[in-house]
């Protein structure tokens, strides 16, 4: 059964704490657990990879990696219907992250020449999670903006089915997007091996992709020693909708997040009482569980409160959803107007649905090739730069008590 709540007369900082998630990889025991397992394969490698495989998928992946041959026969036999929706997303996908790439840049002036370089990572670790099914839709999400990016390697780990066998879907479209480097192991050892590296896993330069809460644990212990994505959490959403929004419509957009169940958290921000007592009857089974309707006073009360929540996606439907839109700033992604369900964001529409969870979206982006990139500055400066801008590098120096730092730009200046 479906939460309600009253927030007319609550400020949004108590409706929000009334929205609490779940947030266990920050709890002290899923961290230790995390951190033993990193541990652990960070030490044995493959040995202690394989036990862990075993003990938590029940199988012994052997060989780790998956032939090339199982990932080409999953994708010939990959449905003609299938492959054609799969090639859909995936130029939807690459058209979008293509308009987000940064470029290279350089500016002169007064004999000073400043740039930055940007240059793509060299070797890329996208994790597809297993769990209550496979996501095949994760790995196109992830691994085309790397492609974009430039990224040279992309390694693909995934948990094995009680067949010891990798998805036959994610193989398929590893297949499609040419991807040949893919291992059969999950959760957090999964990490712990793209991060340091075992006698059959490569180290990665960064990891991403979504994963439970023991995977998000890793990757915070790994981080530092390559890169990680945002937290990436149980699926949230929250929708702002007013009495111009069909019921059933709005009822189906929180099921279908509640779907993902685990911790998932579905949300409806509307001032309409009549939409609530609409929606309501419509949810049902385990998923409405997962849902909390909140009769709020107006859409700037709604706005105020998702802001402060940052979820994962909104969904915005209103005759006024256009200002509505200017005003949301923290979320990870918007769906705006009733023909617009989340769902296409999570298949086909072109922005990653790889996005921040749990809070993240206040500092954090959606998967991008930001993700994929590292960023060069460089400086070259003529005489005649120095001199005029040398000066006030040798009295800041000295304001901060480094002589020698000054020294540097003064030895050159005397000649």
């Amino acid at each position: 059964m479906a939460r309600k709540l009253d927030a007319r007369d609550s400020s949004p900082a108590e409706v929000v704490g009334q929205l609490r998630r779940p947030g266990g990889f920050l709890s002290r025991g899923v961290r230790d657990a995390a951190r033993d397992i990193v541990e652990s394969v960070r030490v044995r490698g493959d040995e202690a990879l394989v036990e862990h495989t075993e003990r938590f998928d029940g199988v012994r992946p052997d060989p780790i990696r998956v032939p090339k041959e199982e990932i080409a026969r999953a994708r010939e036999a990959l449905p003609p219907e299938l492959e054609e929706s799969f090639r859909v997303a995936i130029e939807n996908v690459r058209l979008f992250h293509k308009r987000e790439m940064d470029r290279s840049w350089e500016l002169s002036r007064n004999g000073a020449t400043l740039g930055q370089r940007v240059r793509p990572l060299r070797r890329a670790g996208v994790y597809v999670p297993g769990g209550h099914g496979a996501y095949p839709s994760t790995l196109v999400m992830a691994a085309v903006p790397a492609q974009v990016a430039g990224v040279g390697e992309i390694s693909v780990c995934a948990p094995p089915g009680h067949n010891g066998r990798v998805s036959e879907g994610v193989l398929a479209v590893a297949g499609l997007l040419g991807l040949e480097e893919v291992y059969r192991v999950g959760g957090a050892q999964a990490v712990a091996a793209m991060a340091y590296g075992t006698e059959s896993i490569p180290a990665v330069d960064v990891i991403v992709g979504p994963g439970n809460d023991y995977v998000t644990a890793a990757k915070l212990e790994v981080f530092g020693v390559c890169g990680v994505d945002a937290p990436k959490g149980p699926s949230e959403v929250v929708v702002i909708a007013d009495h111009a929004a069909f019921p059933e419509r709005v009822a189906s957009d929180l099921m279908a997040q509640a779907e993902h169940l685990s911790g998932a958290s579905a949300i409806l921000l509307t001032p309409s009482e009549e939409l609530i007592r609409s929606v309501e009857p419509r949810l049902s089974g385990e998923p409405a569980g997962f849902v909390t309707l909140v009769l709020v006073r107006d859409a700037a009360q709604a706005v105020e409160i998702s802001n402060l929540y940052a979820p994962e996606h909104a969904h915005v439907i209103s005759e006024d959803h256009e200002a509505i839109l200017q005003d949301l700033d923290a979320v990870g992604s918007v769906a705006v107007g009733d023909m617009t369900p989340v769902a296409l964001t999570d298949y086909a529409a072109g922005p990653s649905h790889a996005l921040p969870t749990f809070g993240a979206a206040v500092w954090a982006s959606p998967l991008g090739t930001h993700d994929f990139i590292a960023r060069t500055n460089y400086v070259h400066f003529t005489a005649e730069a120095l001199r005029e801008i040398g000066p006030h590098v040798e009295r800041l120096a000295r304001l901060e008590g480094f002589e020698n730092h000054a020294e540097s730009v003064a030895v050159r200046l005397r000649r």
